[in-house]
């Protein structure tokens, strides 16, 4: 049989398919899909599909069943050795009998980096890491799990003079554009906005466009300004305010009664850190920012995102909120046409 590392990575090529599947499915448990190979033919897949539910390796070794014996399994990420929602992966693999395991790479969790192949090859199990091309699907998981900050995707969508405001209509992108934005919060934990935006446009965050799974809903609001029949706070989401712990207790029970969570902050002006690091204690591994103008100037500013996705529309207008820090990002990026609009896309760390 082929033994080469290219006929190896073929596979596990397949696992990083598989984990894309539950995108934005897993809450904070990473992406992850697994092969069980014998004598060249695929005997058992899986992925993740949610938390709480059965890991991809468990899933690919109960489809293989008596096969996975002396078997190969290829899985993305390194399989787990911990007591969660479900059993050590670790403890299933041994007891199938797998042969050998591949794996793109490590866990960085530390409670698992690096432990569950050690664990494997104390049983005799033969454990090869293969990096293969395209392996960000849990760009954001390495982060949260690593700092306990959820990964921060700015949206921004905007004119060809960088006026995110002051535009004829509710959208100033396409229908297009709008469904890839809502392709992108069903990936999220949660969106967050500013209050001015939802007393400007009242938006629903949802993903309404895709049907694939809402986002909770975050947004900072001092003051409790927010309506109770705002969009944002029907349910179908968990619902969060961000909001001072100066602030009205009695409006603050009136939201906790409509299910609303309220986060205390100190004062009225937080900065993105503290925002972050609050976050990520209500257990989110990647948020979305939608708006509005001051609060993309601020993760801006202080570089606290990790990604951006700037939709520009193919008009000018003379009015509105302008976005000048964005025109930098630009130079050098390659754009792609999103229907009318050209869309840009930036990592931070490139």
């Amino acid at each position: 049989m082929p033994t080469s590392d290219a006929y190896h990575r073929m596979y596990l090529q397949q696992t990083l398919a598989l984990a894309t599947k539950s995108n934005g499915l897993t809450g904070i448990n990473p992406l992850v899909g697994a092969l069980v190979v014998k004598e060249g033919r695929v005997v058992g897949q899986g992925f993740h599909r949610k938390i709480g539910e059965a890991h991809a390796e468990i899933v690919a070794l109960a489809e293989a069943g008596q096969q996975a014996r002396d078997a190969d399994l290829y899985v993305n990420l390194e399989p787990c050795c911990t007591h969660g929602h479900t059993p050590p992966c670790v403890d299933a693999i041994v007891a199938a009998g797998i042969r050998r395991v591949f794996v793109v790479e490590n866990d960085p969790n530390p409670a698992v980096n690096g432990k569950s192949v050690r664990a494997l090859r104390n049983h005799k199990i033969d454990v090869r890491r293969l990096p293969v091309p395209e392996t960000n699907v849990n760009l954001w998981y390495r982060k949260y799990i690593t700092t306990g900050i959820p990964y921060v995707t700015l949206k921004i969508a905007l004119t060809e003079n960088m006026r995110i405001s002051g535009f004829k209509g509710r959208y100033v992108t396409s229908e297009p554009s709008r469904r890839y934005v809502h392709a992108l919060r069903s990936q999220a934990g949660a969106v967050l906005i500013g209050i001015n935006t939802v007393l400007t446009d009242d938006p629903y965050l949802t993903d309404r466009l895709v049907g694939r799974r809402n986002p909770a809903r975050i947004i900072i609001d001092p003051h409790l300004r927010i309506p109770s029949n705002a969009h944002v706070l029907i349910p179908g989401a968990r619902r969060i305010v961000m909001t001072s712990s100066d602030g009205d207790r009695k409006r603050i029970d009136e939201l906790n009664e409509l299910g609303v969570e309220s986060i205390l902050m100190e004062g009225e002006d937080y900065a993105t850190n503290d925002l972050l690091r609050r976050i990520g204690k209500l257990k989110f591994g990647s948020i979305l920012i939608e708006g509005g103008g001051q609060t993309f100037k601020r993760f801006l500013a202080e570089e606290t995102y990790d990604d951006l996705y700037a939709f520009v529309a193919p008009v000018s207008v003379d009015n509105g909120i302008e976005l000048t820090l964005v025109e930098k990002f630009f130079d050098g990026e390659k754009p792609e046409k999103i229907g009318e609009d050209t869309l840009y896309y930036v990592h931070r760390y490139n």
